[in-house]
Parts: C-alpha cells; sequence; structure tokens
C-alpha cells in the first residue's frame, strides 16, 4: 500500500481553518425527491401507525362507549394537537435549530452552549457551520456557568427520554400490527412473532438509513395513501355523518371536549394520555434530521403524511360514530371493507416494522452527538453515507436496544399493556425540548423577553397536561421508560463528571508543571529526592519536561519507535512515564500520537499526516493523523502503521546506546551535521532512517476515589464504562499491530 507524503517540520504546523459545507446544501436540486422518500420511510414510520391505536385509547382510559359527540370532540383535539406539536413547534420552530445540519436535543444544546460561551449574537437560522463538536466540548466554562450547566442538564435528560421512548417504540408498534382479526395464533406466537420481527429490523441497521429509506419510503408512501384511501372510502359511505365530524376542524370543540363534553373535567384530563399517541414520534422528526435535512422532513409532511392521517383519523370518526361499540376492536381495520382486510393487515405489519425506524435512528443521532460531547465512553460511530454525515450507526447502541425491546416484548405481551408506558417518555422530551427552547429564544436568536414568552407559555402549557396526564400511568408500565432514561441519565452524567474531573486535573498538572520547570531541580520536580537512584517517581506531563527529561536524565534508548497515544496533543501520557520508571528505558525513537477528525468525509492522503520534530536529536516527535467522518478506523481503510515508518531514528545519526539506565549521560551526537539549525531532517534522509519496529503504547487508567459519599458512586461509573468501552485497539484500527497496554492508577 502506497503511502501519501509525510510533512517533517520542527515547529508546530496548524491545521488550515476551512469553512465547512452543508453537503445537503449542494445535493437540493438532484438528489430532494430520494431525501423526502427515504423521510417518509424512515423518519415518519412511528407517527404513520399511530391510528393503528390511538383512537381506541383515548376511551379505553374512560373504560365508556361514546357518542357521536364525543367522537367528533375527540377528533379535533387529536388534529390541533398534530397541528400544534408538529405542525407549529416542531416544524415552525425546533427544526430551526441545527448545528452543522444535525438536529436533536444534543444539536440544539450545543448552538446555546456556543451562544453562551462565545459571546455571540443572533446566528443565521442556527446554524454553527466553524465550530466542531469537539471544540464546542472543549469550551472553557467562564461566563454564564450556571446557565451551562443548566442547559447540558436539560440536555441529557432529554436525550434520556428519548433513547427510552426509542426502546418502547419497536415493540409497541409490532406488537400493536399484530393485533389484528386477520392473524389469530395464540399469544406464544405472536410474541415469536414480535420478536422475530425486531430481531430482522436491528439486524438491518448496519446497511445505514439510506439504504433502508429507500426500501421503506415506497412501502410508507403506499400505507400512507392507503390509510387515506380507507379513511375517504369510509366518508363516502356517509357524507352526512362525515359534515359533522368535519365540525371538529373547528378548535371551539377542544374546548367543548374538556370543559363542557360527556367526558369533561378529570375523565378528559386522563384521555390526553391516550390523545398523545398520535404525536409518538414527534421528537424524531428533529433527531433525524441530520439523515434527511428539514426541507426533505417539511415537504414529507405537508404534502402527504399529515393530510393522509386526518383523512384516516376523519374516516375513523365517522364509523365510530356510526357503530361506537367498534371502539374496544382495532379502528383502522374498522375502516378497511372486507375484501382488503388481509392486504391492509400486510401492510399495517410492515409499516408497523418501519414504524421502529425512527426512533432507532434519532437514537444513533443523539448518542453520536452525545460521545462526541464527552457524554458518553469510547464507541464506534459508523458513517454510512459520506454524503450525509448524519447517518451514522453504532453497533453498541443497536446490539443493545435489540435485547432491550425483545425483553420488554416478552415481559408486556401486548400492546394494550405497553400504551401505558409509551407516553412518559414522550412528552418528557417535549418539555425538555421546550425548556431549551428559552435560551434558543433569548441567548441565539435574540428575542424580546415578551416575544419569548409568547411562544413558550402556551408551549409549556400543552406539554405539561400531556406529560401529567401520563403520569397517572406510571404504576401500571409508565415505570419502565422512567427507569431506562434515569439510568442512561446517570451514566451519562457520571461520565461527564469524572471526564471534566479529569481534564480540569490535567490542566492543573500541566500548569504546575510549566511554572516550575525553569526554578526547581528535575529530580524534585519528577517527585523523587535529589540523588535518588528513581528519579522518575513523580510525573511528566508537558513536551518542554519530556525533552528537559530525555536530555538531562540520560535514560538507556531500546531499538525501534515507541508510539505513544494521546488524546489531546502535546500532551505526554501516563504510558510513557509508567515505562520509563518501571523499565527505566524510552524507545530510541519516541512518536506523541494524536488522532484528530475533519468535518469532511474523507481527507486527501497530503493532509493525512502531519508530523512535527519536537527534538529529532532526541528522537522526540509528534504526530497528528486527520481521519475523515466517513473513513472507519480500519486498516481496510488506511494503514497508520505504514504513515509511521518513515519516522527517523535518533540513534542510528550517532547516539550511543546507554547500557546503564539508571546511571547514563548522554553524549554529543556525532552526526548532527545532518539537521539544519531549526532541528529539520532533510526529507531524502527519511526513508533511509526508518525502521520496521513500531510498537503503539496504549493507557489503561483506572480511577479511584480521594474522597468519599456521592463522588464514590460517580468515580466507581465513570471507572466501570472506562474499562468495559470499546478496546482502542480495535477503536483505532491497531489490529494485527504490536500494541503495549499499560496500567495506570488515577484520582479523582
Amino acid at each position: 500500500m502506497s503511502t501519501g507524503p509525510v510533512r517533517v517540520t520542527s515547529r508546530p504546523a496548524h491545521a488550515t481553518s476551512r469553512p465547512v459545507h452543508d453537503r445537503r446544501a449542494g445535493a437540493a436540486h438532484t438528489k430532494f425527491l430520494p431525501l423526502v422518500l427515504g423521510a417518509t420511510g424512515v423518519v415518519f414510520g412511528d407517527i404513520g401507525t399511530s391510528p393503528l391505536y390511538t383512537f381506541n385509547s383515548i376511551f379505553t382510559e374512560l373504560h365508556a362507549i361514546p357518542s357521536p359527540a364525543d367522537v367528533q370532540q375527540a377528533f379535533s383535539v387529536m388534529f390541533w394537537t398534530l397541528v400544534w406539536m408538529i405542525c407549529v413547534k416542531y416544524v415552525g420552530i425546533v427544526m430551526r435549530v441545527s448545528h452543522h445540519g444535525e438536529g436533536g436535543t444534543f444539536a440544539m444544546m450545543k448552538v446555546i452552549l456556543e451562544s453562551l460561551q462565545r459571546g455571540e449574537g443572533r446566528l443565521l437560522d442556527s446554524e454553527s457551520e466553524t465550530t466542531s463538536d469537539e471544540e464546542i466540548a472543549g469550551i472553557r466554562r467562564e461566563s454564564h456557568p450556571w446557565q451551562e450547566r443548566l442547559v447540558l442538564l436539560l440536555g441529557m435528560l432529554s436525550c434520556s427520554m428519548l433513547v427510552g421512548d426509542g426502546v418502547i417504540t419497536p415493540p409497541n408498534s409490532v406488537l400493536g400490527a399484530l393485533n389484528s382479526p386477520c392473524l389469530q395464533v395464540s399469544e406464544g406466537w405472536n410474541i415469536c412473532i414480535a420478536v422475530l420481527i425486531q430481531m430482522g429490523v436491528f439486524g438491518l441497521q448496519r446497511a445505514g438509513s439510506r439504504v433502508i429509506g429507500y426500501l421503506a419510503g415506497p412501502i410508507m408512501v403506499l400505507w400512507f395513501l392507503t390509510i387515506a384511501g380507507l379513511g375517504i372510502y369510509q366518508m363516502s359511505l356517509n357524507p352526512e355523518m362525515t359534515r359533522y365530524i368535519a365540525r371538529g376542524f373547528n378548535p371551539t370543540k377542544v374546548y367543548h371536549f374538556f370543559v363542557l363534553g360527556e367526558f369533561r373535567g378529570y375523565q378528559a384530563f386522563r384521555s390526553i394520555a391516550g390523545v398523545v399517541l398520535c404525536v409518538t414520534g414527534a421528537e424524531a422528526l428533529y433527531a433525524d434530521m441530520g439523515h434527511f435535512g428539514a426541507g426533505a422532513i417539511t415537504t414529507a409532511w405537508f404534502c402527504l403524511v399529515f393530510p393522509c392521517l386526518t383523512l384516516q383519523y376523519m374516516g375513523q370518526a365517522v364509523i365510530l360514530a356510526q357503530q361506537p361499540q367498534l371502539i374496544n376492536a382495532n379502528p383502522l381495520y374498522s375502516t378497511a371493507p372486507e375484501p382488503l382486510l388481509w392486504p391492509v393487515f400486510i401492510l399495517a405489519a410492515l409499516a408497523a416494522v418501519i414504524a421502529s425506524q425512527a426512533l432507532i435512528s434519532g437514537v444513533f443521532t443523539i448518542m453520536s452527538q452525545a460521545h462526541a460531547l464527552g457524554l458518553m465512553p469510547r464507541m464506534l460511530v459508523l458513517h454510512t453515507n459520506p454524503d450525509e454525515k448524519g447517518q451514522v450507526y453504532i453497533p453498541e447502541i443497536n446490539w443493545m436496544m435489540m435485547i432491550a425491546c425483545c425483553v420488554i416484548t416478552v415481559t408486556f405481551k401486548t400492546s394494550d399493556n405497553l400504551v401505558a408506558a409509551y407516553g412518559i417518555s414522550v412528552t418528557g422530551a417535549f418539555i425538555f425540548t421546550t425548556l431549551l427552547l428559552r435560551w434558543v429564544l433569548r441567548e441565539v436568536w435574540q428575542n424580546r423577553f415578551f416575544v419569548t414568552c409568547l411562544v413558550l407559555v402556551p408551549m409549556l402549557a400543552v406539554d405539561l397536561v400531556f406529560w401529567t396526564a401520563n403520569l397517572l400511568k406510571i404504576f401500571d408500565s409508565g415505570w419502565v421508560p422512567l427507569a431506562l432514561s434515569g439510568i442512561l441519565f446517570l451514566l451519562m452524567h457520571s461520565h461527564y463528571w469524572g471526564r471534566n474531573r479529569e481534564i480540569a486535573h490535567q490542566e492543573e498538572e500541566e500548569k504546575e508543571e510549566l511554572a516550575r520547570l525553569d526554578v526547581v531541580p528535575l529530580q524534585v520536580l519528577l517527585g523523587g529526592l535529589p540523588g535518588s537512584d528513581d528519579p522518575l517517581a513523580g510525573r511528566i506531563c508537558t513536551l518542554p519536561g519530556l525533552q528537559r527529561a530525555l536530555a538531562v536524565l540520560g535514560l538507556a534508548r531500546s531499538k525501534g519507535t515507541g508510539v505513544f497515544l494521546t488524546p489531546k496533543e502535546g500532551r505526554v501520557p501516563r504510558s510513557l512515564i509508567t515505562l520509563a520508571k518501571e523499565l527505566g528505558t524510552v524507545p530510541r525513537t519516541v512518536v506523541l500520537l494524536h488522532i484528530a477528525y475533519s468535518e469532511e468525509p474523507f481527507v486527501v492522503e497530503e493532509e493525512r499526516m502531519r508530523l512535527t520534530a519536537v527534538d529529532p536529536k532526541l528522537g522526540l516527535w509528534t504526530a497528528t493523523l486527520t481521519f475523515g467522518y466517513a473513513e472507519p478506523l480500519t486498516p481496510a481503510r488506511f494503514d497508520i502503521h505504514e504513515k509511521l515508518l518513515t519516522l527517523p531514528q535518533a540513534l542510528p545519526l550517532g547516539l550511543p546506546e546507554v547500557r546503564n539506565p539508571r546511571r547514563a549521560v548522554t553524549e554529543p551526537f556525532k552526526q548532527a551535521s545532518r539537521f539544519d539549525d531549526e532541528g529539520n531532517l532533510d526529507a531524502d534522509d527519511v526513508d533511509r532512517f526508518c525502521s520496521a519496529h513500531i510498537t503503539y503504547v496504549i493507557n489503561r487508567k483506572h480511577f479511584v476515589s480521594k474522597s468519599h459519599g456521592c463522588d464514590d458512586v460517580y468515580v466507581a461509573i465513570f471507572s466501570a464504562l472506562n474499562r468495559n468501552c470499546r478496546s482502542p485497539v480495535d477503536f483505532f484500527g491497531l489490529t494485527g499491530q504490536s500494541v503495549l497496554e499499560v496500567s495506570s492508577v488515577a484520582l479523582l
């Protein structure tokens, strides 16, 4: 395999900053219709299958047979809920907030943090095109610290709620579709079929949402046209009742339902838990925005999904107003004529399978954003489409969700048992998204206080009504998504807490070392007493400190090149000092390797590697390998090992190999003429002085709490997450290479 050229310089070379272009804008004219088709298949599956269970859930909450007026008013509540939650809140306001074209809670959170921390004013369409995820994660929290902490807290809570919803959606959708008069099988067989279907859905995720969208898009288009046709069919059978139900478009009927209807007051309030089922999947519209773009999602909603849902709900209302006893059956199947029952059932089963995709894709998106923000430990994020950065697949999350969904299916057995669990996490995510909008309206869009209140107060009021109505189900099965969300929130908060403590400790170490480097004897700085046989009892964490140690202490230099992976450019990893302390030697050539990620899908080979000679005479180098977001870190795509074979060795240039690591003194270089005054190595000599023996050294930390109380719990969780995350060997594509793992203990 040929390698691209390597830049060798003695001074740090800063990567050029290039504007990040939204690939969706360039592909808008040629790829818009496929994006609309994909959005129809992936994004609207959940909300598109709501007619399977919404209408009967409203009245089964009340254990009553509705009158025609009740049905009319219930239709009005459902219609205006769709208008308010989807058309106004999400499509009209929330989806205007994006970060690098990404949607979801964390995208909104990053836009807010960027505004608070950078002090920027209005951002055009809330787009943040110049700040990467890593920059946002690393910005110091100097201004508005309490607001930033609150925004982070709300973001983590909203993400947790969405994941809880994502685990409930596949079992509920599949079990709901299988609840058909066409499928007369035992409960055990029903559960087995549901489990097999869900395993197939999660098995397809590796193909990516683009492929799934191409497969699911035509099916969902057919589904929406079918349910719209069934609704029109029922309305054509009884035009007089249709005109009566159409009065539900008058918003005053919502008031009648809650205040003047037969089930007014508390009974109407209880029924809201069923109403919210018509907007399940609303949060997925925003979370999946990075997969297809706001334009494609908006077009699919207004041109196809919303009209078809409205016609279907009207058709259901017409037949229920005439035959209210059908409320105990599946209203959607009631709208189909007898000869079409089996085709509708098959199509409903396919649509229910696809419905799971909206939340699954959304969970992948927000978990990849959580990983970029440092809220989750190391995990593999695969970009399945180089043209769309937001289309990602995370194997660990995929298989954990599959196991959780199968367990929930076996435990609850029917969709009726899961309906109670369905609304709590959804409405919780609604509330936290609305609360985050406060900062968007005030800090990002710079709206006046009055305008902010005018938008937020009614929005928050509706969200709270939905949420409190669903809280009544918490002791049925509503505790399930809350428990899942609580566990995920604890994991994210613990990892964020531990990572921040670790970073703060490292920064304090670096600052203290640099301040004392020129005024304190090296042995004292390193932690050993003057004249001690163990001068490396302490720690070195900066390049100047390492440079001085290599020059003064005269450590033995073993053959080969040691590549020490470091998470921060210029940071000396503890693994290097641990090896020097325990073995009394370091490799002839020491490379501190940092891996960076570009906002572009692919990086040209000429810009792949940046090699900096910190001190070539001491064999000390830093290297930065840059990869595009669509390039998986595997040897199949590139070879890190081969990139580093061009590193020069220090000792062949004249440095004698030291026999006694404890009492050695560095001798003058005999062939320093190969370096110019700035320490640059002639590029023609790079290949001549390469080494075939490269060892990658990885540091594995074990964290111990230095205090007691709640910190013990956080440290234990943080340590467990880091122990059980994806191996660095797999993550960095080092399989088959010579790898040495060094363990160390760190106090938090």
